[in-house]
């Protein structure tokens, strides 16, 4: 699991928001009869997070999700979307970070985590 990037602020905005889980997986018997089962004990929570960047921190960002995460494919630390304490995060490639233009010298950056 890595660090989240020294340089670049921890707040989400309120607009970030979440989804319940979907441990399941359904199959059709010979039958016809559908069948529902759990997929594991745990599934990832899916996230949808906005946060407002400086063009400093999207720099610094940017670097650090092309070579520490590998584009999404490590793991990161970050606190609790929701509750307390830290989780583990990863960032995913159905929808990879894109920023917006926010302010003179701030962007909008948005992309979906999931927490493992």
């Amino acid at each position: 699991m890595i660090a989240w990037p020294v340089g670049v602020n921890k707040t989400i905005l309120q607009e970030t928001t979440g989804k319940f889980r979907s441990g399941t997986v359904s199959d059709t018997m010979r039958s016809g009869k559908k069948k529902s089962r759990l997929i594991s004990t745990t599934s990832p929570k899916p996230f949808s997070v906005t946060m407002i960047l400086t063009r400093a921190e999207l720099a610094i960002f940017e670097a650090w999700y092309e070579t520490d995460l590998r584009f999404g494919t490590l793991t990161f630390q970050f606190p609790k979307i929701a509750g307390s304490g830290d989780a583990e995060y990863r960032i995913l490639d159905t929808n990879p970070p894109s920023w917006s233009q926010w302010g003179a010298s701030t962007v909008k950056l948005t992309m979906s985590w999931e927490e493992q």
